[in-house]
């Protein structure tokens, strides 16, 4: 049948790639070196280098407190740590206030002051605005509020802007502390989707920029209209790497992986973060994102064997997929429960399906539409 043969080719060349996508994680890991269509030398940033850690607040998250603490003690650079919040009303401000008066010579904290709101904007860019308004730094890292780091994994991220034809770079990021099934699936999703991926698109030459944990020189934020040229825009983190790169600088990948704490969620939640992404590489590009059906193959293996090919296959893929987390795991050091692999597999086949029907997100308090290149639009 032609179905059967249609699905078990999506299988076998899904599991090929992905495969592929386990061992090149892993290379890139015990490098230690950033890549960008090949990989390069590390050295440490001049030593004036001052850096500015923008944070982008936005209510409580799990673990805040702690998270903020792993800012405090980072050797081999320069630096300051700026909390952007709304407004007076935000749950986070007590812990952003403790922070600042525990430790004034790292923390400054920036309330308001991101612009006239008109039509439907990122209230993210909105805070790395304000952020970047007071910011000292001849380079800027964006750091999201549920990111922790370990010591030095700031020196290392900065470390390839040594390179002068590099603009901006981009960190890996895996789950940490998952204490519920959502948390569980999330971190599963972000280590066996999200690195793999990201590694992928960079070895064939596409900027895959996450604004997790991402930075950028100042220069070249000049050079592509600073962060107010993505004020209406959902995916600001990937259109600033596009746009870094057809500004004439470099964008890579960092081997360096921090942690997005991920404590309780729902699973609910989880397969909505997972849409919302979803439609986001949608509206970047729609033949793209249809080929990713590739980077999951169980579903097509399954359906394969049901349509007559080999009860074999499903089985031998679900083999697979549980020894390429575990290279992903060993690689990235980070948690990931076997198990919960064929529930992630058929929730990311829902959650694939759903941008061929509806561009509506809902994020951060308000209804929107995506549009090409992720413009935001009224709902």
């Amino acid at each position: 049948m032609i179905a059967e043969t249609i699905f078990t080719l999506i299988a076998v060349v899904g599991t090929i790639i992905t495969t592929a996508q386990a061992f090149l994680t892993a290379m890139i890991r015990r490098s230690g070196r950033p890549f960008a269509g090949g990989l390069r030398e590390q050295a440490y940033p001049q030593a004036d280098s001052f850096i500015s850690i923008l944070k982008p607040v936005c209510g409580l998250d799990d673990e805040l407190e702690e998270n903020l603490l792993s800012f405090v003690s980072l050797p081999g650079v320069d630096y300051e740590v700026i909390l952007s919040v709304e407004d007076h009303a935000d749950a986070a401000l007590p812990v952003l206030k403790t922070a600042v008066r525990d430790h004034p010579d790292v923390f400054r904290l920036v309330i308001g002051g991101g612009g006239t709101r008109q039509g439907v904007v990122n209230r993210k860019v909105e805070r790395l605005i304000a952020a970047a308004r007071v910011a000292r730094g001849d380079i800027l890292l964006i750091s999201d509020s549920n990111v922790r780091v370990q010591p030095d994994d700031v020196a290392r991220t900065i470390a390839a802007f040594s390179d002068a034809r590099v603009g901006c770079v981009s960190n890996l990021f895996t789950g940490a502390n998952a204490r519920t099934l959502g948390a569980t699936v999330e971190s599963l999703h972000l280590l066996s989707f999200v690195v793999g991926g990201t590694i992928l698109a960079s070895t064939a030459g596409i900027p895959c920029v996450v604004g997790k944990s991402m930075a950028i020189s100042r220069e070249a934020l000049r050079s592509i209209g600073g962060f107010e040229a993505f004020r209406n825009i959902l995916a600001e983190d990937q259109a600033i790497g596009l746009a870094v790169r057809e500004a004439g600088y470099e964008v890579v990948v960092s081997p360096v992986a921090v942690r997005n704490v991920v404590v309780r969620r729902t699973i609910r939640r989880a397969v909505d973060r997972q849409v919302r992404w979803n439609k986001i590489r949608y509206a970047f590009s729609r033949s793209l994102y249809a080929s990713e059906i590739l980077l999951n193959p169980m579903p097509a293996a399954i359906a394969a064997a049901a349509l007559g090919a080999p009860a074999a296959l499903p089985l031998a893929v679900v083999l697979i997929r549980f020894a390429q987390v575990a290279i992903l795991r060993r690689a990235m050091a980070a948690p990931a429960p076997l198990w919960a692999v064929p529930l992630l597999d058929a929730l990311m086949l829902y959650a694939w399906f759903v941008p061929f029907f509806s561009n509506r997100v809902t994020w951060r308090g308000y209804e929107a539409r995506i549009t090409r290149n992720t413009e935001l639009v009224a709902a």
